[in-house]
């Protein structure tokens, strides 16, 4: 496996799949068996279900002007009106879900594994040009009524010291 060439991190795991199935097939030196046939003895138990460890496969990220995300080397598009706040992303086994509040996805990618891509969302700048590209309103400047200012003497400044 050292000297194999690769595109990207999915051609990778999809030659070393097909490596591991050739090798799973042979017979074994040391036990004189093949590691497939021996895997039904084995009697191993199942992983943990998704529930149980899902939550320590997020990460909190913060959304650029841009509305794109970084993870992993590779920058997701979210709609534009979550840019500047922060998000979870969270990676499936193909998949990359970006979550506001902890639960509402508002992305969803397959996971590119080419490093420095961008992946937009369709529709991630869908009425911006109304806002005039302004994620919040304009301020507008309103007159403020005129307060009064109590007077007194600057004498009393002089008793406090």
């Amino acid at each position: 496996m050292a000297t194999r060439k690769f595109i990207d991190y999915g051609n990778l795991n999809r030659q070393a799949l097909t490596w591991l199935t050739e090798k799973n097939r042979r017979i074994q030196g040391s036990t004189g068996e093949r590691p497939i046939d021996r895997l039904k003895v084995e009697n191993l138990k199942l992983l943990p279900t998704f529930n149980k460890y899902h939550r320590f496969l997020t990460e909190a990220r913060k959304v650029q002007r841009d509305a794109l995300v970084s993870f992993d080397g590779v920058r997701y598009g979210v709609p534009w009106q979550y840019s500047g706040r922060e998000v979870v992303v969270r990676q499936t086994d193909c998949t990359i879900d970006i979550l506001f509040d902890d639960h509402v996805v508002i992305a969803t990618h397959q996971k590119h594994y080419t490093l420095r891509s961008t992946c937009y969302l369709e529709g991630q700048y869908q009425g911006i040009k109304e806002v005039e590209g302004h994620l919040y309103p304009k301020p507008k400047a309103t007159k403020l009524l005129s307060l009064e200012v109590q007077r007194r003497s600057l004498k009393i400044y002089d008793i406090l010291s």
